[in-house]
């Protein structure tokens, strides 16, 4: 393993592409370069990482985004987690992008990490539920697959979030092709507000001739509805760079996106595929299946898969 700092990095490489992983910082995919060109947000130092981990990689969001005051009743069970967002009284991004992952198994082109969440996790006294999750990554000559495996290892339903916030480099040339639908506007809370709205003016880039990722301050959070291209459905997102083109294909488990620019600062852009809607596990009440919000029953698995591929110019 090569290190960063002092975190142990696994490199995955086949000779057209190169993927670096931290095991200790959520199982993230780090960094993705073919032929020596990087498409991702990557940190220059272990520094850097820690103190912004949301801003770099391929962070796992579980679950993702923002509850209102930490509190939902789900199953009938209720959580309160934590208020790490208390500016807007929220907890925010879950439990896994900072935690250190076991090591499964890995080979010169893939690895395979895991989490178990049980009575001994951290953070079991506000999400009280036994699951094992893997991030199971390849290399193949035309891109970086990464699956996801999700085990209710216990004896009751469990909260399905997921989300990444998968940060790409941009450039001033940058174009944006995402399969967004229609905008869902949100509060100053960062909370839906239960008005869904077609795309604007400006907005519709998106799905034809491609957005300036930098066009204006971005944190806002979209349906989704599939593109064609070349004749074929295409949910996901292609991101053009002077560089290359990366093409970034996601499961159709994921019903929304979120878009972030960290106010058109730092060169990079999330773009983030989540199953939910912000807030969900509140929302069901009203939105019903809208609010896209998800259980895994006892002894329930559940797979997902991203692939990420390249084009250098």
């Amino acid at each position: 393993m090569e290190l960063l700092g002092t975190l142990p990095i696994i490199t995955l490489n086949n000779g057209i592409y190169e993927a670096k992983i931290s095991p200790r910082t959520g199982g993230m995919l780090l960094s993705l370069k073919k032929n020596g060109v990087e498409v991702l947000h990557c940190p220059g130092s272990q520094e850097e990482l820690q103190e912004a981990v949301t801003s770099y990689g391929y962070p796992l969001l579980f679950p993702p985004n923002r509850i209102e005051d930490g509190r939902f009743t789900a199953a009938g069970k209720t959580y309160q987690f934590p208020l790490n967002e208390p500016a807007r009284n929220n907890s925010l991004h879950g439990f896994l992008h900072k935690r250190e992952w076991m090591v499964d198994a890995y080979s010169d082109t893939s690895c395979s990490l895991l989490f178990v969440g049980d009575e001994d996790t951290a953070f079991f006294e506000y999400f009280p539920c036994y699951f094992v999750i893997y991030r199971e990554y390849e290399l193949t000559e035309e891109g970086l697959k990464e699956t996801t495996r999700i085990i209710n290892d216990g004896e009751e339903p469990m909260p399905l979030g997921l989300g990444f916030h998968t940060a790409f480099r941009v450039d001033e040339d940058t174009k944006v092709l995402v399969s967004v639908g229609q905008r869902v506007e949100t509060t100053e809370r960062m909370l839906p507000s239960g008005v869904v709205r077609d795309l604007n003016e400006a907005e519709i880039p998106f799905r034809t001739t491609g957005m300036d990722p930098m066009a204006f301050p971005m944190d806002d959070l979209y349906t989704v509805k599939e593109l064609e291209i070349d004749g074929k459905p295409f949910h996901g997102a292609i991101i053009e760079t002077r560089e290359a083109v990366a093409t970034y294909k996601v499961d159709e488990f994921f019903r929304h996106w979120v878009m972030w620019n960290s106010k058109q600062k730092g060169g990079f852009m999330c773009i983030e595929p989540q199953n939910w809607r912000i807030n969900a596990p509140n929302l069901v009440e009203t939105l019903g299946e809208a609010a896209g919000m998800d259980m895994l029953e006892a002894g329930e698995e559940v797979s997902v898969t991203t692939f990420l591929s390249v084009e250098n110019k």
